[in-house]
């Protein structure tokens, strides 16, 4: 894992982003239902409703919810705001729930950025705060919960969320690919792994360790990779909170004595551009998030890429259909807005077509994700 220094220009601390109206947006508010909700300063959103990533809370206050930037050194806490972008923009793609396509699950950020002369590629994805959180043990907030409305499954979460549910179980599944479309790089990123290098004996242990490995492509490409959890107790210092996560409330307020804990599920991985060929870099993608547990019915949940909703300003109206809440607040449920969706082994075209949040549309038929071959 390396480490780099890198210059850039920023706006207010934030290296500027390609969005529409204002460049610079404030810190996040919202609750431990993952409603999404701006705060401080708002960023329009255009005519086309282009937007820049959702604001889920739960960032602290050393900015790790600032948008993707080039902090390159992967052992900072929050964001060093250090970086050049090679176009000077980062681009944000959403990610949904069959059942519900307009809040979203997860975002994924990435940008090509210079360090030392070298390029790499730097993608973020993060978690909905409804779905999976860093809040656990006696302070767990959000976990569990009683059955579903109409007698649906409980959350896989009902029991409560422990430090121990976080170690050595979780992973995020990257594919990226080419210029040309071709996939050049699968893998899986561990988030958390008891690590005797690390000041708390916790870490990410990237591709590597734990539940990372590679699926496809050369391990070599992969320069550094790291969770906001591994930050939490490494980088920020706060190594101690390995039963108990740092006190909070349903709106992840900051704990006075740890101003910067991330209490949102995020992982981090730069890779080298030289790994995509004269083809260039294309696309960085995911098709479902996991954790285990997980405040949902399923620990894992497939998602379909799309816009992210507009940013709502004080001036302007909320966009029809859109808005914070609990992703796939109805679990199960026909997917866009009341349509009929395909149950497991039903025909389909693409994964929103089918009533499970955890089917996939797998060779035209709705199956269970976990028995796709990878």
């Amino acid at each position: 894992m390396r480490s780099f220094a890198l210059t850039g220009w920023f706006c207010g601390g934030l290296l500027s982003l390609a969005v529409v109206g204002s460049a610079c947006t404030g810190s996040s508010t919202g609750d431990a239902s993952g409603n999404v909700v701006s705060g401080g300063d708002c960023a329009p959103s255009d005519e086309g409703g282009s937007a820049p990533a959702p604001s889920f809370p739960g960032s602290g206050t050393l900015g790790a919810g600032d948008p993707i930037t080039a902090d390159l050194d992967p052992l900072s806490c929050g964001a060093s705001r250090l970086g050049a972008p090679v176009d000077g923009t980062a681009q944000v793609e959403c990610y949904y729930t069959n059942s519900d396509q307009t809040t979203p699950m997860a975002f994924v950020e990435r940008v090509v950025e210079i360090a030392e002369s070298e390029e790499l590629v730097h993608v973020r994805l993060t978690l909905n705060p409804a779905f999976v959180d860093n809040t656990y043990g006696a302070t767990a907030v959000g976990w569990g919960g009683d059955a579903q409305p109409g007698g649906g499954p409980k959350p896989k979460g009902h029991k409560g969320h422990t430090f121990k549910d976080l170690v050595g179980s979780d992973k995020a599944q990257f594919q990226m690919t080419d210029g040309r479309g071709e996939l050049v790089l699968d893998f899986f990123v561990d988030y958390l792994s008891a690590d005797e290098a690390k000041p708390s004996g916790y870490g990410s242990l990237g591709v590597l360790g734990g539940e990372g490995k590679m699926l496809l492509g050369d391990a070599g490409a992969v320069v550094a990779a790291t969770t906001s959890l591994d930050r939490d107790l490494n980088a920020c210092g706060y190594g101690a909170y390995v039963v108990d996560s740092p006190e909070t409330d349903e709106a992840y307020t900051p704990h006075p004595e740890t101003p910067g804990w991330d209490y949102r599920v995020v992982y981090d991985v730069w890779v080298s551009a030289s790994a995509f060929g004269a083809a260039g870099f294309g696309d960085a993608t995911i098709s479902y998030v996991h954790a285990s547990p997980s405040k949902y019915p399923s620990d894992t949940v497939t998602v379909t890429p799309g816009p992210c909703p507009p940013t709502t300003c004080e001036e302007e109206d909320p966009p029809a259909g859109e808005g914070g809440g609990d992703p796939g607040g109805s679990p199960g449920g026909s997917p866009g807005g009341g349509e009929e969706c395909t149950p497991s082994g039903g025909e389909c075209t693409v994964n929103a077509d089918c009533c499970s949040d955890s089917d996939m549309c797998w060779s035209g038929v709705c199956q269970p994700e976990d028995i796709i071959p990878r």
